[in-house]
């Protein structure tokens, strides 16, 4: 039997703490769930390039990326190949531009983000506070 590898578009999420420790998330205009700021990757774009582009993109945020969290890997409803990516990251300010993918914002604790959030985001929250430091740590 021939070996069928994954061949996923790659999406970068973080989980952005502002300076009291509150973290931000985003609801889609697409169909209202709120999810973690972040999106694809652009092909030949570096991933901390990529996450730091779409964070602004999506909210105007300057990030300052600490550490990876997870990956995992999924077929979706289309049956498209996915990866997702997820990091921890600090953000300076609170003050949130949105662009016109998402409706909503709120800054919540660790706990009430991971009860809005999928199960994959939501384990990236988790362990988001073992490594929620204040200074960068991965610079890639």
């Amino acid at each position: 039997m021939t070996e069928q590898l994954l061949r996923p578009s790659v999406s970068v999420r973080s989980v952005i703490f502002d300076p009291s420790g509150s973290i931000l998330i985003l609801q889609r205009d697409s169909d209202h769930d709120w999810e973690l700021p972040g999106g694809r990757l652009s092909s030949y774009e570096g991933v901390s390039e990529g996450l730091r582009r779409e964070i602004r993109e999506e909210t105007s945020l300057s990030i300052n990326i600490k550490d990876i969290l997870l990956a995992n890997s999924w077929i979706n409803d289309q049956n498209n190949d996915r990866l997702g990516v997820y990091y921890v990251s600090n953000a300076e300010r609170k003050r949130v531009r949105l662009s016109q993918e998402h409706t909503d914002f709120m800054w919540v604790t660790p706990t009430e983000a991971t009860h809005k959030l999928s199960a994959a985001q939501a384990k990236a929250i988790q362990l988001s506070c073992d490594k929620h430091v204040s200074k960068p740590v991965l610079d890639i």
